[in-house]
């Protein structure tokens, strides 16, 4: 059953709510919902608990600062302090950040997971392994390639520049189904086609029985005789901040699936998980800047999916360009200019495109505590980066030229508008530092709880069990040892499930009674765990 705080009566009550599972997850994102899903699926009691609030689909529209300030974590405003500060958003709602996200769908790149398995020690993670999740979690949420009618001009443009150049592009799969391209997929898909967690994994896990609380903020981890016993928290509505009572799960396994931010504050809150001293450290990003390319005709940007075609042929050089989109409202505080110059641009919204370039970043930062609660972010982008950013840069303005633009927004100080190639060349030859950038942001944080072989540098093993706490799993993108270089739900998802099968292992272990499965994906993965093994 879905509890909220207006179907619990909470308000004006002061006794505390005790509860009983075999098994709490926190967190109802990617990591945590299809976590959920699995193991309700095995029979086991399960209790989700979400600080962020329960929005229907009819709730969402298309007033995105109302989105924003409502299921974004700090409505929106949660920053990295650098040079530059770069933005971070996340989600805060039943569904996590996969209810407004931009609904891309990509696996981890071959190369990525040889890096871990060689750097990292995590040989037991395989590639065919990990494929099965993939095609298993790709089956349940839809996800496949956009029609291009429904993908719109703003990524048929942008294809055409590439192939023009002769570099590879295509639309990019994505987890939606029947989508008619509204272009808000950041704001609460209104029609549910995205298949985000609130409208995948949450439903299923309800349906087998398992029990989710919205607007339940988790204190604190409970450990007795030195393994994970349960949590502890609050009620807390997500619009007024009303603090209601006292909440306790007590059971047989605990998974923090908190995010990369929010699941080291939580080990941080309980002093545990921490020999390494690991935990935290390592927070990776994935920076992004932005073109606007304006072209001579109609491209009605807000018309299509917002986020639909790519580059992927630097992938290798850690960058990926992405079309996407942004509402007027949205756009013009990206955009680097002011009074009148501003209104011009913006005056050529119908006229624009948007291309997102994206970097798998080479440095870290750290998430700390806040004094009186939340949490400080410090990340500095590295000068490798920042050449890679300006290469970025140059691809995207020159396929827009080759698209057919007249000009070309950057968000570089001093290369603010560039008009054909003498520009770009001029931009090429600068040496661009990171005080340049204007309206930088930080996607997909990831790595403060690493992944690891060795406890003496790692805070989970592959598993996804801490380290120093039996019975105490964590399941989201803090885990990852590097950054991706692509959209990370579904690697999160796919970890998740796998990290299912160990938890259902130590129930049975431990005879918590559970309906057991006996499936063909169980079978295949059953036997390549055991070929890996051996």
């Amino acid at each position: 059953m879905l509890h909220t705080w207006k179907s619990l009566g909470l308000r004006g009550k002061t006794r505390a709510v005790e509860l009983e599972a075999d098994v709490v997850i926190v967190g109802s994102g990617a990591g945590g919902a299809p976590l959920a899903s699995e193991l309700a699926g095995e029979g086991y009691s399960v209790v989700v608990l979400e600080e962020g609030g329960y929005f229907p689909t009819e709730s969402f529209g298309f007033d995105c600062r109302r989105a924003v300030v409502e299921m974004y974590r700090d409505g929106g405003m949660t920053f990295a302090l650098g040079m530059p500060v770069v933005l971070c958003p996340t989600g805060r709602t039943i569904g996590g950040t996969t209810t407004i996200n931009q609904g891309t769908a990509l696996r981890m790149p071959r190369g990525v997971l040889q890096e871990w398995r060689t750097g990292y020690g995590l040989s037991e993670i395989t590639y065919e392994e990990l494929s099965l999740y993939y095609g298993a979690v790709e089956e349940f949420i839809y996800v496949s390639k956009p029609d291009p009618e429904v993908a719109g001009l703003n990524a048929a443009k942008f294809i055409a520049g590439a192939r023009a150049m002769g570099l590879e592009a295509e639309y990019l799969p994505r987890n939606a189904k029947d989508c008619e391209g509204y272009g808000v997929c950041c704001f609460g898909c209104p029609t549910g086609a995205k298949q985000s967690t609130n409208i995948s994994y949450i439903p299923e896990a309800l349906r087998k029985g398992a029990d989710v609380y919205a607007d339940c903020r988790v204190d604190r981890v409970l450990v007795e005789e030195g393994r994970a016993a349960g949590v502890t928290g609050r009620f807390v509505e997500h619009d007024t901040r009303a603090s209601g009572p006292r909440i306790t799960v007590h059971a047989e396994v605990v998974v923090l699936s908190c995010g990369t931010v929010g699941t080291p504050l939580v080990l941080k809150r309980s002093g545990i998980a921490d020999s390494s001293g690991q935990v935290g450290r390592n927070f990776r990003l994935h920076p992004v800047t932005q073109v606007v390319p304006i072209f001579d005709e109609l491209v009605e940007p807000h018309r299509g999916v917002s986020q639909s075609a790519w580059v992927h042929e630097f992938l290798d050089q850690g960058i990926s360009l992405e079309t996407t989109v942004l509402p007027p409202d949205m756009l013009t505080m990206t955009v680097p200019h002011a009074a009148r110059e501003h209104a011009e641009v913006m005056s050529q919204y119908p006229n624009s495109g948007l291309v997102g370039v994206m970097i798998k970043d080479s440095t870290t930062g750290r998430v700390m505590p806040r004094p009186g609660g939340g949490a400080s972010l410090y990340y500095q982008v590295g000068r490798e980066d920042l050449r890679r950013m300006k290469l970025g840069n140059l691809v995207a303005s020159e396929i827009s030229f080759a698209a057919g633009a007249k000009r070309v927004i950057t968000m570089i100080s001093g290369h603010h508008e560039l008009r054909g190639p003498g520009d770009v060349a001029r931009l090429r030859a600068a040496k661009v530092k990171a005080r340049q950038y204007f309206a930088m942001s930080g996607w997909h944080p990831m790595g403060t709880c690493r992944m690891g072989s060795d406890p003496e540098w790692s805070v989970v093993g592959h598993t996804l069990e801490t380290w120093d706490v039996p019975d105490l799993f964590i399941s989201d993108a803090s885990v990852f040892p590097t950054a991706l270089g692509v959209n990370p739900q579904l690697t999160i998802m796919a970890l998740s499930m796998r990290c299912a099968g160990f938890i259902d292992e130590r129930l049975r272990e431990r005879g918590v009674p559970a309906r057991g499965r006996d499936d063909e994906l169980e079978r295949m993965l059953f036997a390549e765990r055991a070929a890996s093994s051996r």
